[in-house]
């Protein structure tokens, strides 16, 4: 199937063409016919499936079917936990728009209250937003959002991780009669199940890709690697990151203080790093990610923030200095090995601390991690492999015979 058969406007067809697109992704095939039929979307999509040109394309049908001037109430308005993923929604879309006049803002945290105010004075079609911020903005008055007709909440299950729910569910009930595409990594669990509820109609169309989303693309290969200390951590983590494969690596750790810590360790180095987490300014979180696209770093140490969201497409290697508190976060983190079915690498330098969570990814995953050694850092301490579960003894106890 191509582009051409999803009866998508020249204009968007062009747009996808000179993104260098030429099939559809399954998630697209399946999400674009039944958006277009305005039906409402309950879809279950792993990251890095297309998801964003999935409910893009339609939201800007529906726009160029609609034939009126912009305003400063938005047609259709999008909905992503963090700046990040709101970001890189927001560059999808703009390119989408290439030939079109149709107008597009994005309301982030992070950025001056008056700069915003001043963009929402200005027309706009698609409003791209974090619900925390933009609740903030209707709080202040600045918001019209009387004329949405569509609305999507990306990775739905992220949103109500960081306590969205009400946010979100506040925001649907202002607007008027439209359509809601409701798009997750997983549906799974009675709380999701009531959020989804709340916002879509009873016949909303459910969309679950065939691929697991309990797993990693079969095309990343995962390791794991035993840790004695920190020393021995490091000089790991410095082997992978000095290995010509390598091109660029995500190194996860636990904390924003980690990132500081592990950023100075790897510039000492010599290698060219910088960190991301979630208290960083908005300027300073937009520069490392630009460095890292245009390839003038070849680390970026992050906290969970970017384990959802980021295009960073050159990135072939993630390595988990620490294991997440999540099962499923690790497979988001995972899959930032990479875009477009490439191939790349997750190494998770396990220490006797993480050998619990790893055993509960694994169970998540109901797949084992491969456990592996580099010559000359073996690991020196011995503990059992995580992946396989100690065998009972045989009780010795036994009852005295009666007399």
């Amino acid at each position: 199937m191509s582009f051409e058969d999803l009866d998508l406007d020249f204009t968007i067809e062009q747009a996808i063409s000179d993104m260098g697109l030429t099939s559809p992704t399954p998630i697209q095939i399946q999400a674009i016919p039944a958006a277009l039929d305005a039906q409402d979307i309950l879809a279950s999509a792993p990251t890095g499936t297309g998801k964003t040109i999935a409910f893009a394309a339609p939201i800007i049908q529906h726009i160029l079917d609609r034939d009126e001037e912009s305003t400063l109430a938005p047609k259709a308005l999008i909905l992503a936990p963090s700046r990040e993923l709101a970001r890189q929604i927001f560059q999808v879309i703009e390119k989408l728009l290439t030939h079109t006049r149709i107008q597009l803002q994005l309301i982030v945290g992070g950025t001056p209250y008056g700069n915003q105010q001043k963009q929402l004075s200005e027309p706009c079609d698609i409003l791209v937003a974090t619900p925390g911020r933009l609740i903030e903005l209707d709080q202040k008055g600045w918001l019209d959002l009387s004329d949405v007709s569509m609305f999507v909440i990306d990775e739905a299950d992220r949103m109500l991780d960081m306590g969205f729910i009400d946010a979100v569910t506040s925001i649907a009930k202002e607007l008027p009669a439209h359509q809601t595409l409701f798009f997750s990594a997983t549906i799974e669990g009675e709380k999701m199940g009531r959020f989804a509820s709340t916002l879509l109609k009873e016949d909303a169309t459910q969309i679950q890709l065939s691929e697991s989303v309990r797993s990693v693309p079969s095309q990343i290969t995962q390791l794991a690697m035993r840790v004695d200390d920190e020393p021995h951590k490091e000089a790991l983590l410095k082997h992978i990151l000095e290995k010509d494969e390598t091109n660029q690596a995500a190194v996860f750790v636990s904390n924003k203080d980690h990132v500081d810590i592990w950023v100075q360790k790897i510039r000492n180095w010599g290698l060219r790093c910088d960190g991301l987490h979630g208290d960083m300014k908005q300027g300073d979180r937009n520069d490392h990610l630009k460095q890292m696209k245009k390839g003038r770093l070849k680390v970026l140490v992050a906290t969970d923030v970017a384990s959802r969201g980021l295009d960073l497409p050159e990135i072939n290697t993630v390595i988990n200095v620490r294991l997440p508190r999540k099962a499923d976060a690790y497979v988001h983190r995972a899959g930032r090995a990479s875009r477009e079915g490439n191939p790349g690498k997750c190494y998770s330098l396990v220490d006797i601390n993480d050998l619990p969570m790893m055993e509960k990814i694994q169970r998540y995953m109901q797949v084992a991690v491969k456990f592996t050694k580099i010559e000359g850092l073996e690991p020196k301490m011995k503990v059992r492999s995580p992946s396989r579960r100690p065998k009972k003894k045989k009780s010795t106890n036994t009852k005295a015979k009666s007399k």
